[in-house]
């Protein structure tokens, strides 16, 4: 994996500061409320954009230089804009591939109901469900860790990466107008706390987690209530007329 960073401030260039700044609050609406926003595009490679008082800055991680490539493309072309032979400047370097709780996709590119791949991300739809559980378990342990231990700011960051990830999907069903999402964030903790919160509950409690059937259908069972609660829901024609 690599990683490659490029910065810019509003007293480099006010006028791509501002132009590329509203670009990405227009594509990606959390951006204008966080000061870090998150683009996934696939497997552990991402487009990060971390917004300060007057600076941005770019972050790309990947392993695929097509992904890099398709970034950087976008961002220099805006550039060119503005000034003649202008782009953004990279610092490379290599970096170890993050571990992943989840099974993101590409948001932009899903056409799926958002129950399915919301089974997708949290690896509900495996065939194996020895695997399924073993998965759920790690979830539980990154998320909710039991006693002290030697690597807790790791499992912190593990965890709210994993939020952050989450969020970050579910703010792209919002702006798609495919679920109706206010906060993101507290959207993805909501669901999180609802599948993990009660087994972590029962782990630490030392009852450990119900048999694998259950457990699946139980997490199953989350999401579509989840999903059902923050449905936008679509208005015929003739409802709309008094």
């Amino acid at each position: 994996m690599y990683k490659s960073i490029a910065s810019l401030t509003s007293s480099d260039n006010q006028r791509l500061y501002k132009t590329l700044f509203d670009h990405f609050s227009t594509v990606y609406p959390a951006v204008s409320k966080s000061s870090m926003a998150e683009f996934h595009l696939g497997g552990d490679q991402t487009f990060r954009l971390l917004r300060g008082s007057q600076d941005l800055t770019f972050e790309v991680t990947y392993s695929d230089i097509s992904r890099f490539a398709s970034v950087t493309r976008l961002l220099n072309s805006r550039a060119r804009k503005y000034t003649k032979g202008a782009a953004l400047h990279w610092n490379t370097s290599r970096v170890a591939p993050p571990r992943g709780l989840l099974n993101l996709p590409r948001p932009l590119e899903e056409s799926r109901a958002p129950e399915e791949v919301l089974m997708a991300i949290f690896h509900l739809d495996l065939n194996d469900p020895v695997e399924v559980e073993r998965r759920i378990t790690t979830c539980i342990a990154a998320l909710y860790p039991s006693g002290p231990r030697l690597q807790a700011d790791h499992q912190e960051n593990d965890g709210q990466r994993t939020v952050a990830q989450l969020a970050d999907w579910l703010s792209f069903q919002g702006a798609k107008q495919v679920l109706l999402i206010d906060d993101p964030d507290e959207a993805a903790t909501m669901l999180i706390s609802m599948m993990f919160g009660g087994m972590a509950s029962r782990v630490t409690a030392g009852e450990g987690l119900p048999d694998r059937a259950q457990l699946i259908t139980y997490l199953k069972g989350c999401i579509q209530l989840f999903v059902r609660g923050c449905r936008r829901e679509e208005r015929s024609p003739d409802s709309q007329n008094p």
